[in-house]
């Protein structure tokens, strides 16, 4: 199975489900941008990891992927995914895109991407 692509839901005024689904074990393909986030729930009994890989460099110097720990039981919302940081570059079959990976057991979570605009 290959890594799934996941739409981003835009909030508005009138609101926006965010029930969320279970990403597959292989990982996500999201959507970057500076008003764009991801909210992560864990309704399992044992911690998880969520890990945003970081393809960009500075002063030569790859930049060190983002790892976020989710306990049992709780819920977190990661971001903004900012293009320049987490987006691969242009030329990229996944330009602009994000690669997230899970640890744990991916059937205990649910995520959802959304964007503030």
């Amino acid at each position: 199975m290959a890594r799934t692509s996941v739409t981003t839901q835009k909030v508005s005024y009138a609101g926006v489900s965010t029930a969320g689904a279970s990403p597959t074990a292989e990982g996500d393909i999201v959507d970057t941008g500076g008003t764009v986030f991801l909210l992560v729930s864990n309704t399992g009994a044992a911690s998880a990891t969520v890990t945003i890989q970081t393809p960009a460099t500075y002063d030569s110097l790859a930049v060190e992927d983002l790892t976020v720990s989710l306990p049992a039981g709780a819920s977190k919302a990661i971001g903004p995914l900012r293009t320049e940081t987490f987006g691969f570059p242009a030329g990229d079959v996944n330009a602009g895109k994000a690669f997230i990976d899970y640890t744990g057991t991916v059937a205990d979570l649910k995520r959802t991407v959304l964007s503030l605009t």
